[in-house]
Parts: C-alpha cells; structure tokens; sequence
C-alpha cells in the first residue's frame, strides 16, 4: 500500500511519540528525579498535534477522562473520612490524569495506508535499538566491562530515578542483560522490541530485519517483548494476514533456535514456565502482588468500596523490599480507588485498547499492560499504546489483519499494491 502526503505526515508525527519513548526513556524533569521526562513530552506533542491539525479531541474519551477524574478525586475526599489507614497522594492522582489525557485524542488521517507507514518507521526505530542492544551485549561478551554511559554523560539531575536499570544475566554473572545503554530496564526495550517486530511483521520487512529484531530480543532476556510477538502472532492466525508469517516462519525458528545455544536464549527457554515458580520474575509481576494487597484491600468494606488512595499500593510493594515486585494494573486501579471510581476509571484505561487498526497491536498491548507491566502511571510503557492504537481508534474500515496482504501477482507478492486512499484500501 503506497501512503499519500497526508498520510505520511501523519505516520511521521506518530512515529515521533515512539521515537521518543525509546530516546527519553531514561530522562527525568530537571530537578525532579521521580517525574518520566516523557510525560510532559508526549502532553506537549499532543498540544502541537492538536494545532497542526493531525488531531483532534475524541468526544467519548473526553467524557469518560473526566468522568474518571471527577470520580476519583470525589472519591479521594471520602477515603478521607471513612476508610481507615486511607494514604492520599494528589500528586499519585494527578500523574495518572496527566499521563493518560493525551488518550483523548484521535487523529484525523486514520487510513490503513497511513498506519502502515508508520509501523514501517517504528520497526526502523526498533532495529537501531535492537542494534544497540545487541552491541551492548556483545562487547561484554568480548571481556568490555559494561559501563553505564548515560549516567556518565548526562547530568543527574536529568536521570530518571527508581528503576533497576538492568540485571546480570545470571547469578554471579559479569555480563549484564541488553538495554542498548539507554534503556530504563530490560523488560521495557524487550517490550518496545516486540512491538517494533510486529510493526516489521505487517510491513513485510527485510529478513535481516527480523533477524536483528529477534537477537534484540534475545540479548535483553527478557520475557515482556516475547509475550507481545507471540499474542499478536496468535492473533494475526485467524486472520488472512497469517499469510504474511509464512516468509518468516523457517527465519524465525532457525533463529530462535540458534539463540537457545546462547547463555540468553537459554535462560529465556528456562523462563518460559516460569509463571508456575514462586518468586520468578514473571510471578512477581503477575501474581504475587494480589497475594500481598489483597488482604490489606479486603481487611475494610470500606476500603473495598472506595479503595485507600492514589499511592497506597505502591507503598505497600515497597515496603515489601521484594526486588522486581510491581503493581500489576488492575491492583492498582482497585485497589486505591474501590470498586466504584476504580470501575469508572478501569472503563476509561480498558476503552483506549479497543477500535485500533490492529486487533494485534490492541490485544497484546492489552495482555502485556494489564498482567505484565505497570501500566498506570509509568508513561515509557503507556506511551506506545497511544502510538499503536489509541490515536488510531475508531479506526475508519476493517483491522488490517483482515485487508492484507495486498499484492500484485505481477510481483510475486513483492510489492504493496499502490493504495492511495483509504476507499480504494477497504474496498479491497
């Protein structure tokens, strides 16, 4: 599908907010260690989009942001008075506003053509950053002590603080797990490596693209990015556009294959029923958060009903002091703000993964936020979902899964069929 001049200006602006998760990742507000950089990035993008012209305000994801801050900061006022052991934090309840209200935009151009495009220039961005992970990895393994450069070149006061930058491969091991330097942690490039494989996958990208998107993933062993490729896989299946996997499938597999004779590839083999395993990595993320909040949510109906505040889940994971322990999305949202805001709210969040372009991109973005990563408040592993889906939803025709793969025979299913408008792509 060829991208006409509006549609390629649209591809470009979105492809920027995923530029700059990957670049800004790591850099925090002058002077406010706690604050993602980000955040106040993609707000400012969001008003540029807006008076450019590339977007505009989305009435029903209007509505239902301010129902969702109207709710809990009402909400915020009775955990006040009625819930006991209630920790309030405004600051808590003003970051997620802020981090989710450029989710009230849509964009004007939302044509297949011009999505398309744009996951041409994420999966462009994902292989430099696969490259820098796969270096990262490599010089170690060369016998380069691992040397954190963005700490040495940046001042501090533009770090982004409490995060666990990165992992030894190993207990005991010298080498580090990949984050191209200036990743925030391993699991967050895995995550934006997967997403940049998928983008490759629907834009019929060069094999060494693939190639280098997989070793990427392979050197952050980690297991966030992997979940994303293999729902979206799952996904692309029951669609036509499972036609498209078939290039890569013997790539894939002898890829895959060769990796799991490396220390990374093995231990992501090893992770790979690690759900079952107490204290895994995966458990931490996914399971064992409820075992520790969910006595504390239910040991007050009160507290049930309107949750302990903005904050107070976070607190509590901390004051566990169990390294890589998170606050998995739904804990959250329930459990500091109750079942009646956190219902509103969770209808809000749950509403910006539905009527994207992609089923793929929107079910395993969804999977990946809501069992795997904190995705509330943290912008770098929110940012993405606004790029792939979001500013795309309501999408204007069929998910693309159901329209490619769009050939000619001339070509032998080489080419994109020229596509210039979004008609003639969904008439097809």
């Amino acid at each position: 599908m060829t991208s006409s001049a509006a549609e390629l200006r649209t591809a470009r602006w979105v492809a920027v907010i995923f530029l700059l998760v990957v670049l800004l990742q790591r850099f925090a507000v002058p002077g406010v260690p706690n604050l993602a950089l980000l955040v106040p990035a993609i707000v400012i993008w969001g008003i540029a989009a807006l008076a450019r012209g590339v977007a505009v305000i989305d009435g029903p994801r209007l509505t239902w942001w301010f129902a969702a801050a109207t709710v809990t900061s009402i909400v915020m006022i009775i955990q006040d008075c009625v819930v006991p052991g209630a920790e309030i934090s405004i600051t808590a309840w003003g970051l997620v506003m802020a981090v989710w209200l450029p989710f009230t935009l849509r964009l004007v151009e939302r044509s297949a053509p011009a999505y398309l495009a744009m996951l041409r220039y994420v999966s462009v961005i994902a292989t430099l950053l696969a490259v820098g992970t796969i270096a990262m990895v490599a010089t170690q393994v060369a016998g380069v002590a691992y040397r954190d450069w963005f700490a040495a070149l940046v001042p501090e006061t533009l770090q982004l603080g409490g995060f666990v930058l990165t992992y030894p491969l190993s207990f005991g091991s010298s080498i580090l797990k990949g984050t191209a330097w200036i990743g925030l942690e391993p699991s967050m490039v895995s995550a934006q490596l997967g997403i940049g494989l998928l983008a490759a996958l629907f834009v019929k990208a060069r094999w060494w693209v693939v190639v280098v998107l997989i070793l990427g993933l392979v050197a952050t062993a980690s297991g966030s990015g992997i979940v994303i490729v293999m729902v979206g896989i799952v996904v692309m299946l029951f669609h036509r556009c499972r036609q498209l996997l078939l290039r890569y499938v013997v790539l894939g597999v002898i890829t895959a294959g060769l990796s799991t004779l490396t220390p990374f590839g093995a231990l992501l083999l090893d992770r790979s029923t690690e759900f079952q395993s107490s204290g895994s990595s995966a458990s931490l993320r996914a399971f064992e958060p409820y075992s520790v909040l969910i006595p504390t949510w239910v040991e007050h109906f009160s507290g049930v009903l309107f949750g302990y505040g903005p904050g107070s889940s976070q607190r509590i994971v901390s004051d566990t002091n169990v390294l890589g322990l998170l606050v998995p999305s739904p804990a959250k949202v329930f459990f500091e703000y109750g079942l009646i805001a956190g219902l509103v709210l969770a209808a809000f969040l749950l509403g910006c993964y539905w009527g994207g372009p992609s089923r793929s991109m929107g079910l395993s973005l969804l999977v990946s936020l809501w069992l795997l990563q904190p995705g509330v408040t943290t912008m770098v592993i929110v940012a993405p979902l606004l790029a792939m889906v979001t500013l795309w939803s309501p999408r204007t025709g069929p998910p693309i899964e159901s329209l490619l793969p769009v050939t000619d025979s001339a070509d032998n299913g080489r080419r994109p069929r020229s596509a210039p408008t979004a008609n003639t792509v969904f008439a097809s």
